[in-house]
């Protein structure tokens, strides 16, 4: 019996041991990037809940710096492509990025970095494309 008893201790150690390596070690997990959507003809509300502080293109990623409201609930941000092609030189497409604060009221200032895939606007078909984002900022999107 007490062997029993000391193979039963061993093999649940074993187990908590095993459960407690497949954690994931901070930093050591790739967040994946969000990517664009494309949406025909997509028609944004005026009300933004944030401030773009600065956007800039890093390759296929369109980065942004914001600020926004908040603190007490999490936010989500997608980046919508209405697809509309203004045919000027460059062409030109519409960019929205839309904010979800989940009925967030706190008044704290949230700064952070967004970041989305945009290889999809390849499929567009023109190069460069000027990114119309929010009817508020501009960026050229040279296609590598």
């Amino acid at each position: 019996m007490n062997m029993k008893l000391t193979s039963l201790m061993i093999v649940g150690c074993l187990l908590m041991f095993a459960a407690c390596n497949k954690k994931s070690i901070p930093g050591n997990s790739k967040k994946e990037i969000p990517k664009v959507e494309m949406m025909a003809y997509y028609q944004a509300s005026n009300k933004l809940g944030y401030l773009v502080e600065s956007v800039k293109i890093n390759g296929n990623n369109l980065v942004f710096k914001i600020v926004h409201n908040g603190g007490c609930k999490p936010h989500t941000f997608r980046l919508i492509c209405d697809s509309t092609i203004a045919k000027s030189n460059p062409v030109q497409t519409n960019l929205y990025l839309v904010h979800d604060n989940n009925g967030d009221t706190c008044a704290d200032e949230i700064k952070k970095e967004l970041i989305f895939d945009i290889t999809r606007l390849k499929n567009l078909g023109f190069n460069p494309i000027q990114l119309n984002i929010d009817h508020l900022n501009t960026v050229l999107y040279e296609i590598k």
